[in-house]
């Protein structure tokens, strides 16, 4: 096994001079003899300089704070702060530039104090230590305008600008390669170094860049030392590794290569190693090549985070969408499928076994759907969660849905996750062919719903979308639809329209209105209703629209409240299960009725029949906080479920919506009048008023005034309009006309022996 040893190894961090602290700590400790631990760091947090050796982790965190607190403006006179930590106490002291700028942190740990007295304060530690820290100001400060002033010289420019040139680079033309490959390329030939090696093992990524060719068991062997070596020594050591001499063994020949190891890390972690080698025979590495190297490393960071996903090290969504677009504008007419996955029930695993269990079950899919074999050019990514996606080049339906029965197969054959074994492990599959004349969101979004249609009809399976297959369709649709809607509410396409609920029998009652809420397509058509709703429905966006309409309902109803006083009229607004189950609903509604000035009898509800019994405890509390509110409540689609009167005994409505279906056939089946004068029956018991809907001639609404029904709704009596246009027609009858107003004001005062009438 190779190994490293250190006499031979040259290990040193590329960047200014770290300050030699070790005289500065001898004053320290004669003028602080209970110091026993003293340690200098960097602004960043880095720790520069111990006495110890090494850190003093449980030190950190109240380094880290007081670094966060210093860079808040408002904090500029923050000198520093005694902590305790455990028993020891921990004086630190921010060391600032003439400008307020942090250039160190100096902590200090003590001994445990023998009495609560016996710890010296903050401020008498630092007046014993001031010429210390005064000094130690000063050399920092100096040694940063060091640093800035020779910091942008010629060969530092110049390497500046080839950064600036090879970040643009891009993958060889059709190639659906990564950034990573051009940008290793480009430092091996500006560097002439034989090998570039990258290895980033949490995303499983590794990539190489060669100048010449190389062998394949060499580049295995550069490989090895890389992943079991040099990989461990940058997570341990956290500084650029110069290495021009290793030995294979103690007394073993030398390993025919020289090697720069620059650490990539993140959130002061190291997560990889970008590492360059040079034969024996080569020039040995300096440090110009380090510090090159350490300029492309953030970039080569950056890539990583955007393009891969951190849990699987597959593509992320982002990456796939840009080289898919790549692709298809390279060669548009080249065949294409989309493999589109989910494993079935994550859900049950993270609720029965924990979000560990889960999350290792992701990471055994993702590896199997990484090592399946690909046509050349094809993509993998993840998409998030449990969803995958292929795109595979080159592949005919036939030919993309055999390779999704090949991954089906290995996902199935995997292991359960320890403590879960019970637990079958599946996923279903969608493939959808792509068309170069759409976008990928296009075949994304039929894939998947091919592998929505696979779990419905069993999990574990294959469909590929279909045309003709008239559920995917219906689907498809409505995945298409659930997109529209999520655009209408950032761009606030919906609008609100009413529809009047007319006295059949008695004009004398007050108007209502049923709220109705329209979505305008991009040409401001309305759009069918049971076409957005039974999305909305589907992907739980039901709760977001009762909260959109009952916000513009009084807004609209709030501007126009004062000429509507006189009116008396109730809208009533549909109530999702959602709504219905959500106690702050009705809040929400008592706040937006008194912040618009109106009247609670203003604003009604309707519930379904079916969604108040199937969930009758919330609706029961619904209905009776609704009725305290002062709102009405209309139990809508009444005989369409499982009624019965002892349920509308629990549920207190102020009346009931006759199902559309009894009131179409009302003149043409018998059985329908008689289910009408059923619901009538009852709704006279518990002295409740009716409402017909969907009453479509003048013969129906005349029938059902016959046999007494209160209300209808329907095309027969008044079509649904813009809410607006209602509000301005009931403000016009309710003002005064112009007329009687300035005959009010021009009338004169009637003389008690004038008989005669005025004029007008």
């Amino acid at each position: 096994m190779l190994r490293l040893p250190s006499p031979t190894v040259e290990v040193r961090r590329v960047a200014t001079q770290d300050l030699d602290f070790a005289p500065y700590a001898q004053i320290l400790r004669a003028l602080l003899p209970r110091a026993r631990g003293i340690y200098l760091y960097v602004a960043d947090g880095d720790l520069a300089w111990s006495s110890e050796g090494a850190d003093y982790f449980d030190l950190r965190p109240v380094v880290e704070q007081l670094l966060d607190a210093a860079r808040d403006p408002a904090h500029l006179d923050l000198r520093g702060r005694l902590a305790m930590i455990d028993e020891l106490p921990a004086w630190c002291f921010l060391l600032r530039d003439e400008l307020g700028g942090v250039l160190a942190v100096l902590a200090i740990l003590g001994r445990v104090p023998g009495r609560t007295d016996d710890l010296p304060a903050f401020d008498a530690v630092e007046r014993t230590l001031a010429p210390l820290l005064a000094l130690a100001r000063r050399e920092l400060a100096s040694r940063k305008l060091i640093a800035e002033t020779s910091r942008f010289n010629l060969a530092d420019t110049q390497e500046l600008q080839w950064l600036l040139d090879v970040t643009h680079l891009e993958p060889p033309r059709g190639s659906g390669a990564d950034p990573l490959q051009p940008l290793l390329e480009a430092f091996a030939e500006r560097d002439e170094c034989d090998v570039v090696l990258l290895h980033v093992p949490g995303r499983c990524l590794e990539r190489a860049a060669t100048r010449s060719p190389l062998a394949t068991a060499e580049l295995e062997l550069l490989r090895g030392l890389v992943g079991r070596h040099l990989y461990r020594i940058a997570q341990l050591q956290q500084k650029t590794l110069i290495v021009n001499k290793v030995r294979e063994t103690a007394a073993g020949g030398l390993v025919p290569y020289r090697i720069l190891c620059v650490p990539i890390a993140k959130r002061g972690q190291v997560i990889g190693v970008a590492v360059a080698f040079n034969r024996a025979a080569g020039r040995p590495f300096e440090t110009r090549d380090a510090r090159m190297l350490e300029r492309l490393a953030p970039r080569l960071r950056e890539i990583v985070d955007v393009q891969f996903d951190e849990a699987t090290g597959l593509l992320t969504r982002h990456a796939l969408e840009e080289r898919a677009a790549a692709l298809f504008a390279r060669e548009p007419g080249r065949p294409r499928a989309l493999v589109y996955c989910e494993v079935d029930q994550l859900h049950l695993v993270n609720d029965l076994f924990g979000f560990a269990a889960g999350d290792a079950l992701v990471a055994a899919v993702a590896e199997t759907w990484r090592s399946r074999e690909l046509p050349p050019g094809s993509l993998t990514a993840r998409l998030d969660g449990d969803r995958f996606v292929a795109l595979l080049e080159d592949a005919s339906a036939d030919r993309a849905r055999a390779w999704a029965l090949e991954a089906r197969d290995a996902i199935a054959r995997l292991p359960a996750p320890e403590r879960c074994a019970v637990h079958r492990v599946s996923a279903s599959f969608g493939v959808a062919m792509l068309d170069p004349a759409r976008p990928l969101e296009h075949a994304l979004a039929a894939a998947r719903s091919a592998c929505k249609a696979a779990k419905d009809r069993g999990r574990n399976r294959v469909e590929v979308f279909s045309d003709t297959d008239a559920s995917l369709v219906q689907r498809h649709d409505e995945l298409r639809i659930y997109r529209d809607l999520v655009d209408a509410f950032q761009n606030r396409r919906f609008r609100l329209y009413v529809q009047p609920i007319v006295p059949l029998w008695d004009p004398s009652r007050a108007p209502r209105y049923e709220v109705l809420v329209r979505l305008l397509d991009a040409r401001e058509q309305p759009v069918a209703p049971e076409r957005f709703l039974a999305a909305a429905n589907r992907y739980q966006r039901l709760g977001q629209l009762d909260d959109w309409v009952l916000e513009e309902l009084t807004e609209q109803l709030g501007r126009a409240h004062v000429r509507l006083a006189g009116t008396s009229a109730t809208f009533a607004v549909n109530v999702s299960a959602q709504a219905l189950g959500s106690p702050e609903y009705l809040e929400r509604a008592r706040a937006r009725l008194a912040q618009a000035q109106l009247p609670p009898g203003t604003l009604g509800f309707e519930i379904a029949e079916s969604i108040a019994i199937g969930r009758l405890p919330e609706a029961e509390r619904f209905v009776a906080g609704a009725r305290e509110l002062g709102c009405s409540v209309t139990l809508d689609d009444f005989g369409s479920g499982a009624s019965s009167l002892a349920h509308l005994k629990s549920l207190p409505v102020s009346a009931l919506k006759i199902d559309a279906r009894y009131v179409r056939d009302l003149l043409t089946h018998a059985r329908s009048e008689s289910m009408v004068r059923a619901i009538l029956d009852i709704a006279r018991q518990l002295e409740l008023e009716t409402v017909a809907e969907c009453v479509e001639t003048p013969e129906c609404a005349s029938h059902l005034a016959t046999l007494g029904v209160t209300f209808g709704q329907g095309y027969a009596l008044a079509a649904p309009r813009p809410l607006g246009e209602l509000l301005d027609e009931l403000t016009r009858k309710s003002a005064p006309k112009l007329t009687e107003a300035v005959a009010r004001i021009s009338r004169p005062a009637a003389d008690p022996g004038d008989d005669r009438t005025p004029v007008h």
